[in-house]
């Protein structure tokens, strides 16, 4: 591992993803990241992932150790707490200024205000207290002012004075995080919640700082997750009818953010085909014996309707009609040629008429009768017959010569071209009349019923065949009429539909053969498979757009996951703790151990364990004992009180940077030994930070002021008060009389009696009552210059603390004695309430200022003097 935190944070950030890298540069050179830190490196994960981003994400910047600059925070400075509004009991617009270096004391006795500052330091600053609860600031509960609770904290965080403003529940200003405060609420923390060294070394809390980054993306990052995905890929489910291994189910299934827009289209792909196919298995599937026999009648029709269909489009064509037209046409023409020319001949007959169509019929029925009856195997006409002359088939009387010529001539006309070829018209029309097209289909009864049929299979045929049954009836009706020589009518068009059908024929066939393997069980399970694939496909066709849908679902999705496991804490945090076992451990517990004997209390047993999270390294206390007690269930109120200062000043002690303090009522249930332990370590303390106290103890307040005077630093002190309508009031004239040490008390008696002048020239009785009190303030000086200057307090009033070794200080000459003893008697003499009769005059001005000179000259003397006998026994120095 390398020399220093630093160097194995670079070393291992080189291993880390791109955006970690920036992530940690941007911690290294800012305290805080902002919002639009977060938005980049958010940006930066998410383009790693895979996100189709609007706009590309700012490139990383690797952290190397020059971002890490001198590794210190810019500490701050708490210049004053100003205009606190409705706090507790506090005077409005309350305010305390503190000392910028060193140390501030601030006393009051009970109820004087204290608290109500140190909670308004303990809510804005860094303290041990987390529950909001014990957090909470209470306005005055006998009031009623109205109105927030509001106060401004000033610092300098060296760019000047700057404001902060505070009220409950809003979040704390990143640069107080710095202060951290000490109360009684957080010592309990420090026993029972162990020693959390939270704000670590800059160096060692950069992995910690990276973390709690890394959880801040994540819990974005699942918020927008929830937002963009949640439950949408369940809704874009299909719900089959039934669970099959149909290749549709298993592409839906399968579908994942890989799936192409090729594949869901293929997949999806269902046809007009198709649709008709699974009508069909539909039917035949749900068909019985008695459909089967229908499909096959209908079959037949058919194909016989088709063949009728093909002669119908051949015999009622509209060139066929104009054929039959042309044919009766001849036929009455080649007639009336005939009929002209039988005129011609027959022209002195006794009847009219011969040659005439009913003629012809009459001489056709004597033929027939001759050959058949009368003359049977004779030809046409028999003239001659027995010898003598035949009988007349028609008269049944001979016939005389007139009539056999009229016979002969008869024969010869019908035996004559012209009739013969009228005769040969006559019967192609009649032959062409009796060949016409019956249309045994088209024209039949059940025609309707039949189309009926057609009709619920296919409709466009079933209106084709309609509309060719009406056409092929009048068509044939025309054909006849024209045949017969009678008057034409305006015929529909003929439109044969010859490959609808024949498309229909197949499809009958196919229905015909589908009934028939449904009635067998194996072919049965077969169709049934296909009509379950066919129907499946055409469930997955219509839920197209909700595949789609779920694919980019599943691709955002993916990149959610993606992002969400970059941004995981396991291993900065495993990495983090390493860092803190090798750099940080040993010096928390070594620097507790040394807090511990700072306070005689090593006789504890107790001890430190680290037990760390993601974003923070704790060091627990271990009470060290069987018993399932915590450290507050073993330890008196005092031991409890030292050990939480020992773990505080150890976790100040090991921050970042030099933050101040605040320190609420630090001795509180300690003897009066370890009260002047912790005056000592305060003081210390104080010349490495600014440190504020609240106290109420007068000798604490004594002992801190002298240690604070042995490490040289001059403190600042505040006394606090109430009266009956609030806390929290500054007392003009600073600390109460009897906490001000020697030095103090002569700055305070010139500062009074520079008014004694003019009071004796306004009245005489108020000055002596004046003067008379400051004489009795000069008394209380001496006193105390015997236990400060000349003792050097090696017995102090309050305490049972003797410290032998300051002997080496104590030499008091004969003459400094014998000063002593003379102002001493005099501060005595007026002072004390002297008889009426006495002669004891009061003191002029000049007469009190010269006293207190004298008394001034002497503290100087005395120094001086105990200065020299310390140098003049150098035997008795402490060794080092």
């Amino acid at each position: 591992m390398a020399g220093t935190p630093i160097d194995d944070v670079v070393d291992w950030s080189a291993k880390l993803s791109t955006w970690k890298q920036d992530a940690l540069r941007r911690l290294a050179i800012s305290n805080e990241l902002t919002d639009a830190d977060i938005v980049a490196l958010l940006a930066m994960v998410k383009y790693a992932a895979g996100f189709a981003l609007t706009s590309a994400p700012p490139a990383p910047i690797p952290f190397t150790k020059a971002h890490f600059g001198n590794g210190e925070y810019q500490p701050i400075v708490l210049k004053r707490i100003a205009n606190v509004e409705n706090v507790n009991r506090l005077v409005p617009k309350a305010s305390l200024t503190f000392c910028p270096k060193a140390l501030t004391i601030i006393y009051g006795r009970n109820g004087s205000g204290k608290s109500g500052f140190v909670r308004i330091f303990r809510t804005a600053c860094r303290t041990r207290i987390e529950n909001a609860a014990r957090l909470k600031v209470l306005a005055d509960v006998y009031g009623s002012t109205p109105g927030p609770q509001t106060a401004d904290i000033v610092i300098d965080a060296g760019e000047g004075e700057a404001v902060v403003p505070w009220s409950p529940g809003n979040a704390a200003s990143p640069q107080l995080m710095q202060v951290a405060v000490f109360d009684t609420a957080s010592a309990e923390l420090y026993v029972d919640g162990g020693n959390q060294i939270r704000f670590l070394p800059f160096g060692l809390a950069l992995p910690h700082r990276l973390n709690a980054v890394c959880i801040t993306l994540k819990e974005k990052l699942e918020a927008e997750r929830a937002k963009e995905v949640g439950n949408k890929v369940e809704l874009t489910a299909l719900a089959f009818p039934a669970q099959h291994g149909t290749a549709a189910q298993l592409f839906n299934k399968q579908l994942n953010k890989s799936t192409t827009d090729a594949q869901i289209e293929s997949a999806t792909t269902f046809t007009e085909t198709d649709q008709q196919r699974l009508a069909e298995l539909t039917s035949a599937l749900s068909a019985g014996a008695a459909a089967a026999a229908d499909v096959t009648a209908l079959l037949k029709w058919t194909d016989a309707l088709l063949l009728e269909v093909r002669a119908v489009g051949s015999a009622f064509a509209d060139a066929t009609l104009d054929e039959l037209r042309k044919l009766r046409a001849s036929a009455v023409a080649t007639r009336q040629a005939a009929t002209v020319a039988a005129g011609e001949l027959f022209t002195d007959e006794p009847l009219p008429g011969v040659g005439s169509g009913a003629w012809r019929a009459l001489w056709a029925a004597a033929r027939n009768y001759s050959v058949t009856e009368a003359y049977k195997d004779k030809e046409f006409p028999v003239l001659v017959a027995d010898g003598g002359a035949a009988a007349c088939v028609l008269c049944q009387q001979p016939l005389l010569p007139d009539g056999a010529a009229r016979m002969q001539r008869f024969q010869k006309y019908m035996d004559d071209t012209l009739d013969a070829a009228a005769r040969e018209a006559e019967e192609a029309v009649e032959d062409v009349l009796g060949s016409v097209h019956a249309l045994p289909l088209l024209g039949a009864s059940d025609f309707a019923d039949r189309l009926e049929q057609v009709k619920r299979r296919d409709e466009m045929l079933a209106g084709a065949l309609a509309t060719l049954q009406a056409s092929a009836v009048a068509r044939r009706a025309e054909a006849l009429a024209r045949l017969r020589g009678e008057s034409s009518q305006t015929i529909p068009p003929l439109v044969v539909p010859i490959e609808q059908l024949e498309t229909f024929a197949l499809k009958l066939k196919g229905e015909k053969d589908g009934l028939a393997q449904a009635g067998d069980n194996e072919e049965r399970i077969k169709l049934l498979a296909k009509k379950t694939e066919l129907e499946d496909r055409k469930l997955l066709s219509i839920n197209k757009t909700k595949l789609t849908v779920r694919r980019n679902l599943l691709i955002v999705d993916d990149a959610y996951s993606k992002a969400l496991a970059d941004v995981h804490t396991r291993g900065i945090t495993q990495r983090a703790n390493e860092l803190v076992d090798a750099h940080l451990t040993t010096a928390v517990v070594t620097r507790f151990d040394a807090e511990r004997a700072r306070f005689d209390i090593m006789h504890l047993k107790v001890g430190l364990a680290r037990k760390s999270n993601q974003t923070k390294a704790e060091f627990e206390v271990d009470p060290k004992t069987k018993l399932a007690k915590v450290t507050s269930d073993i330890l008196s109120e005092g031991e409890q009180r030292a050990l939480a200062l020992a773990g505080f000043l150890t976790e100040v002690a090991l921050t970042d940077g030099s933050g101040p303090i605040v320190i609420d009522d630090p001795v509180s249930s300690l003897d009066r030994d370890r009260s002047a332990r912790v005056a000592q370590r305060i003081a210390e303390e104080a010349t490495k930070r600014q440190v504020i106290v609240f106290t109420h103890d007068i000798v604490f307040f004594n002992e801190l002021s002298r240690a604070a005077d042995e490490v040289g630093i001059e403190p600042v002190t505040v006394a606090l008060f109430s009266d009956k309508a609030a806390a929290g009031r500054v007392d003009t004239a600073g600390m109460p009389w009897k906490g001000q040490n020697v030095g103090k008390r002569i700055g305070l008696l010139k500062n009074d009696s520079a008014q004694l002048t003019k009071l004796l020239a306004t009245s005489p009785a108020e000055y002596e009552y004046r003067v008379k009190n400051l004489y009795g303030r000069l008394r209380d000086t001496y006193e105390r210059v015997v236990e400060e200057v000349i003792f050097r307090d090696i017995v102090r009033r309050g305490t049972d603390v003797i410290q032998t070794q300051l002997l080496r200080y104590v030499r008091l000459s004969d003459a400094l004695a014998i000063r002593f003893h003379e102002g001493m008697t005099r501060a005595n003499t007026h002072s004390h309430d002297n008889p009426a009769a006495d002669t004891v005059a009061v003191p002029l001005p000049q007469e009190f200022i010269a006293h207190l000179s004298e008394l001034e000259a002497l503290v100087a003397d005395l120094k001086f003097d105990s200065e020299a006998a310390e140098a003049d026994r150098p035997q008795m120095k402490p060794k080092k």
